[in-house]
């Protein structure tokens, strides 16, 4: 138990690395199920569990600076879990949202403190220090894997009580704080993607997925349909445009030749 629980942390930080570093995929519920099943040895479990949670998380996304609840370490705690007490897909859907709503504020907690680095590295790179700017990069790495070691870990070595006990150990005032902050964090998301397009033209289609997703309770799915929608006929309209006025310059070169 404890090589499984040291490689399924390991393997739980490149995942979480992952995401927050190109996201490719690989950290998705069903690639994340599969690898799980593999260090456990039961790969075709993992992937059915995999392929289960999928569905649970698959609207779930950050936008900027917002930090959703955490799909890689639920989807690892509750396939693990799965796996090792014979239960199948019945217990992983019971741990699953818990543990990535557990995992979201320990994210959070670990994102704040590593500010800390990021401050130090400014420092270094005012001073040239470049040696010293690269260790307080991989200083932040650290961080990353201390908090994921430190829900994953327990969690196969220990058991799942071990995880509940670690939560109901943090004050109440420090869970709230992290609530408060996780909840304004999307609004910020939004402000710094709207502040890196820098494309006022296209602020009202902002507005209007989400009164579509507040007011009008569209999905997400919905919403991205009406979306294209508009987009295709946004184009369409944009060719005919320009048909149009290729047409009006031909007409006029051809009257001004004759």
């Amino acid at each position: 138990m404890l090589s499984q629980a040291i490689l399924l942390s390991v393997l739980a930080s490149l995942l979480s690395i992952e995401w927050m570093n190109g996201h490719f995929g690989l950290s998705r519920p069903l690639i994340t199920g599969m690898l799980t099943g593999l260090v456990l040895g039961d790969m075709s479990q993992g992937i059915i569990i995999g392929a289960t949670l999928q569905l649970i998380f698959m609207g779930i996304s950050g936008v900027g600076a917002a930090v959703p609840p955490d799909q890689t370490i639920g989807t690892l705690i509750a396939t693990a879990f799965a796996i090792l007490t014979g239960q199948g897909a019945e217990i992983a859907l019971t741990l699953a949202i818990p543990v990535a709503v557990a995992a979201q504020a320990l994210d959070i907690f670990g994102r704040t403190f590593n500010t800390v680095f990021i401050h130090m590295a400014d420092k270094f790179a005012e001073k040239g220090e470049y040696k010293k700017l690269e260790l307080a990069h991989y200083a932040g790495l650290l961080v990353h894997f201390v908090r994921v070691s430190v829900i994953v870990f327990p969690a196969i070595y220990f058991g799942v009580d071990a995880v509940q006990n670690f939560i109901g150990m943090i004050p109440a005032s420090v869970l709230r704080g992290l609530e408060v902050s996780g909840g304004m964090l999307p609004a910020v998301g939004f402000g710094m993607l709207l502040t890196m397009l820098n494309i006022p033209y296209l602020f009202p289609f902002f507005f209007i997925g989400f009164a579509l997703a507040t007011f009008g309770g569209f999905s997400t799915i919905g919403v991205t349909m009406v979306a294209v929608c508009i987009a295709l006929v946004m184009d369409y309209y944009k060719k005919s445009s320009k048909a149009s006025d290729s047409n009006k310059s031909s007409e006029l070169d051809s009257l001004m030749e004759d």
